[in-house]
């Protein structure tokens, strides 16, 4: 099992959404930490995954050694993959 650490950033974008939305949002993360890799897909040019809910990405980094994930951004698909 894994613990679920998340970024400052991630919280504010939480915040500024709809309550129902952030809810489901963080439901759907904490139903990973069991089996991360079954839902994860990699991004290309980095070390981050990525977990698709609805319209919303969540870009993830994933500490084996560590058993921890760490959830670095929360964003609309259009604009979430802004990694620079």
């Amino acid at each position: 099992m894994y613990v679920i650490k998340i970024a400052s950033n991630a919280e504010t974008f939480l915040k500024k959404i709809d309550k129902k939305q952030a809810e489901f949002i963080l439901k759907k993360i904490y139903q990973i930490k069991n089996n991360p890799f079954r839902y994860l897909k990699r991004l290309k040019d980095y070390k981050l995954y990525r977990l698709r809910i609805s319209e919303y990405r969540v870009i993830l980094d994933v500490v084996v050694s560590k058993n921890k994930i760490v959830v670095l951004k929360i964003g609309h698909r259009k604009n979430v993959y802004d990694l620079k």
